[in-house]
């Protein structure tokens, strides 16, 4: 661990074992010349992921696809400087749902994601979108470690550390280091479950959102399939109305853990008690580094600063609450 005394002063702490934080980290010391730590554990390859990165903002603002496009063609070109052009593909992604609410956001979402340069198709209760940029995490990370060393970056599981500003860039950041009665109401912890399933055959589609189930279906290799289910109540029965069978399933592994979701549905960007807290980006997060990296360093043009201002955890969001999904 590094001696943290010895050093010259920080400007920023980034806390998060992420893809988001590591991309922050690294921008901010590449573009911008900060003196950063990214403060987290390498994920474990042993571990089952917990997200899935898709440039994919389940928003019906246009302002927010338009900054997860743009960021997709910065983020894009900085893995392929890295030398993992397997580290990033395209997909399609199914959504899915049950309410007429929730399908008339899927519309909308649909719309959209045509207008920002997506193939869509009807597909059953909702809409398959084609070429979803992905980020493949496992992939990326020893590229990523390697670049944040050469950087300069501080690599390390833990803190105390002595820097300007603390951003706290993935939900277990946030858990950790902000105290219940310190998080604003906008912020809501939500139990989640990750299980990998040995499927009888393959996923007809690469992921697949069901919205109003609280179920994710990622495809895997050797006709695996691993689930992200939200909330506590009827995980079985919900995940079970998701999959053909037959049942039961083989589960080889599975997980529980938290995440931060916000209860308007839009992002929250901005300080809350002596940290910058980026939360509620759902699978769109390593994305918004390049922007996030721009913001918080004082260069940000004047539309991406007003983005910004306005998913502030204290400002009024009316011009920013977004569609909800079910909550259990």
């Amino acid at each position: 661990m590094p001696q943290w005394g010895a050093m010259t002063r920080l400007d920023y702490a980034i806390f998060g074992s992420n893809l988001l934080s590591s991309l922050l980290a690294g921008l901010l010391a590449r573009d911008h010349g900060k003196a950063v730590a990214r403060i987290g554990r390498r994920p474990s390859a042993q571990r089952l992921p917990r997200a899935i990165e898709l440039a994919l903002p389940m928003s019906i603002r246009p302002r927010s696809w338009q900054m997860v496009r743009e960021g997709e063609r910065e983020v894009g070109a900085l893995v392929a400087s890295l030398g993992v052009p397997e580290a990033t593909n395209t997909r399609e992604v199914l959504l899915s749902a049950d309410a007429a609410g929730s399908a008339q956001a899927l519309d909308h979402v649909a719309h959209l994601a045509v207008g920002f340069g997506h193939q869509v198709r009807r597909a059953g209760q909702g809409w398959a979108i084609r070429r979803v940029g992905r980020l493949h995490a496992d992939e990326l990370e020893e590229k990523l470690t390697a670049w944040l060393t050469g950087l300069g970056v501080v690599l390390a599981d833990e803190g105390p550390v002595e820097a300007g500003r603390s951003v706290l860039a993935d939900d277990v950041a946030v858990l950790d280091q902000l105290a219940p009665d310190t998080r604003p109401s906008i912020l809501q912890s939500e139990t989640m479950t990750a299980t990998l399933i040995a499927a009888p055959r393959e996923l007809a589609v690469a992921v697949t959102r069901y919205v109003d189930r609280g179920v994710t279906l990622v495809a895997r290799p050797g006709n695996t399939v691993l689930a992200l289910i939200s909330g506590e109540h009827d995980v079985e029965v919900r995940l079970a109305s998701t999959l053909d069978g037959p049942f039961p399933m083989k589960r080889l592994a599975t997980t529980r853990y938290r995440r931060i979701v916000s209860a308007d549905g839009a992002s929250v960007l901005g300080d809350v008690a002596g940290a910058f807290v980026v939360a509620g980006l759902g699978t769109f997060g390593p994305w918004l580094a390049p922007a996030l990296a721009r913001h918080l360093a004082g260069k940000a043009s004047a539309d991406d600063a007003g983005w910004f201002a306005m998913h502030d955890a204290s400002a009024a969001r009316d011009a920013v609450a977004d569609f909800v999904e079910a909550r259990f």
